[in-house]
């Protein structure tokens, strides 16, 4: 997608977000309310990527970083550009949530300028469901700006389904849905940063909530998705693997022939970086590299982090079948904890 500007391409991400108006059915306030909140929010969003000159004082030229991790690009400038526009952004946010709770809170003029244009200028009688999403019990920003009324209904699975590809991520849903796993809708309570993520986790592996994201602290199987606005391709889809990938590895000889070209063609080979040893005063200890042999050609696999290179920016049938080979193989161990035997 093109975009005038970088203000343009990060304010994009809420509009990307948003899902589709789900109502809850027994909530304080009725249905109607909660559209015409919906409906204010999406006009918000629309405005503001419209014209993001509404909400901050310059615009910049287009750019992203390559990646999500920001490393090697060269424009420090970037990140603080990056970093005005969220502030500007979650800062408005913020207050509206806050105003909706009665809070004395004060607006600057881009930010009154803002709420008049999309209909709001008396603070004292907000829509119905704008003050019942920032009051009711577990209230939270980030369900207040993307609009989640029904906290039984789990709203990233069509966000996702829409930016990854619909057909392909239905199909792995509906094997992940017969198999058992529970489909989550996960984001920040604590530092917020208005990232809506989805992930699906299997219960096999344990009765906790999966973690944000697929990098770190893996304890399901499953996947995880989420939208990077200053990245060139914002959305990711990452394969959970439970504990690490070395246990995977080692039973590298157990898988058929797709999965094992599979996750050849996925898995870090080792450079010989040794951030494995770095640790060891010794010099003795050995490589963590897992020695693979196919087809007659051996690999020498790094098991560390796999969530890095285990992600994708969408979705098709191709990928869709490998990731449910790679789930089925890992889940044939979900009863022995961490290792694969």
């Amino acid at each position: 997608m093109h975009y005038a500007s970088l203000e343009q391409r990060m304010a994009r991400a809420y509009l990307a977000m948003l899902p589709d108006f789900v109502p809850a059915a027994d909530a304080g306030v009725s249905v109607t309310e909660q559209r015409e909140f919906y409906d204010l929010m999406k006009k918000l969003y629309q405005l503001l990527f419209d014209e993001p000159l509404r909400i901050v004082p310059a615009v910049h030229e287009d750019d992203a970083f390559p990646s999500r991790y920001k490393k090697g690009y060269g424009k420090p400038e970037l990140e603080a550009h990056v970093l005005k526009i969220k502030k500007a952004m979650e800062g408005l946010l913020k207050t509206m949530f806050l105003l909706g709770q009665g809070a004395d809170v004060k607006l600057n003029k881009r930010q009154l300028k803002v709420l008049s244009d999309i209909g709001i200028g008396d603070f004292d009688t907000l829509p119905a469901a704008w003050t019942w999403m920032s009051r009711r019990p577990g209230a939270n920003p980030v369900a207040f700006a993307y609009c989640l009324f029904d906290e039984k209904h789990v709203y990233s699975i069509d966000v996702y389904a829409r930016l990854l590809g619909e057909e392909p991520f239905r199909k792995l849903e509906q094997w992940m849905l017969s198999q058992g796993y529970q489909a989550y809708d996960r984001y920040k309570t604590d530092w917020v940063d208005y990232q809506l993520t989805l992930a699906y986790a299997n219960p096999a592996w344990g009765g906790e909530r999966p973690n944000i994201g697929n990098e770190y602290k893996v304890k399901h199987t499953g996947i995880s998705a989420q939208y990077d606005a200053y990245v060139e391709n914002p959305v990711s889809l990452g394969l959970c693997i439970p504990y690490g990938l070395k246990g995977f590895l080692e039973q590298f000889d157990r898988m058929n022939q797709r999965l094992r070209e599979f996750v050849i063609g996925r898995t870090k080979r080792c450079d010989g970086c040794r951030y494995c040893v770095q640790t060891d005063k010794t010099g003795k200890r050995p490589l963590a590299c897992i020695p693979i042999v196919y087809k007659e050609t051996e690999y020498r696999l790094c098991p560390y982090f796999p969530g890095y290179n285990y992600s994708w920016a969408s979705l098709d049938d191709a990928l869709a079948e490998n990731l449910i080979a790679f789930l089925t193989f890992m889940d044939g161990y979900a009863g022995e904890g961490s290792k694969a035997k």
